[in-house]
């Protein structure tokens, strides 16, 4: 794929997520918790920024944990560099720091590490829940934006479109990896490796007690 039509498409294969034999390995691969774990692709900061986004998007509850818990940071981190395209990674990286200084500018706040979880819950609720002619608006400059890119007249990119697309692709790659997570598809869901039978049009509580499933 062409460099400048990889570029466009960006905003559509950083999120069409799958859950490969690849991405899998890199699930389990991360959920041991390990204190002297460092970012290898992210830099500090961006790792802390995407941390706490990702904690307020699958935050801990009495019953189910959460992102922190489930060491989610680790995971985005290694599928952005193994998994990624480079033009994807630049495209992340542009994303991730025009974010943070979205998020920085409306909450008055002069550092990451300030940035609180309602700060980030702000955030949330105007890119992931705006009103769908905002989100298509948004959506609209964003893509105009990359077409801009591949015909070399871009000029400032769209705060906007970029925050609500990194965000929209960022809680993907986070619910990916928290469905298929070993503790909450064996304790939180139905998980069965090999199913042995196949039924039609059933009740889910009477069929699973509510639950989805793992698999």
């Amino acid at each position: 794929m062409q460099r400048r039509t990889a570029l466009k498409n960006i905003g559509l294969s950083f999120g069409a997520l799958t859950l490969t034999p690849t991405v899998a390995s890199l699930i389990q691969s991360c959920q041991t918790a390990d204190p002297a774990w460092a970012p290898s692709f992210l830099s500090q900061e961006s790792a802390l920024l995407i941390k706490k986004t990702i904690d307020v998007m699958l935050p801990t509850t009495a019953n189910i944990p959460g992102a922190t818990d489930l060491n989610l940071i680790r995971f985005v981190d290694s599928y952005i560099e193994n998994i990624s395209s480079k033009e994807e990674q630049e495209f992340a990286k542009m994303a991730i720091d025009i974010y943070a200084g979205a998020a920085q500018t409306t909450a008055g706040k002069e550092s990451i590490a300030a940035l609180t979880s309602e700060d980030i819950d702000q955030q949330l609720n105007d890119y992931l829940r705006p009103t769908p002619e905002k989100q298509a608006n948004r959506s609209k400059v964003f893509y105009a934006y990359m077409e801009a890119i591949e015909a070399g007249t871009a000029g400032s990119p769209p705060i906007e479109g970029i925050c609500q697309n990194l965000l929209n692709n960022l809680k993907n790659l986070a619910v990916l990896a928290f469905k298929h997570n070993e503790v909450i598809a064996k304790e939180h869901m139905v998980y069965t490796p090999v199913p042995g039978q196949q039924k039609g049009c059933v009740d889910l509580q009477e069929a699973t007690g509510g639950k989805a499933w793992a698999l």
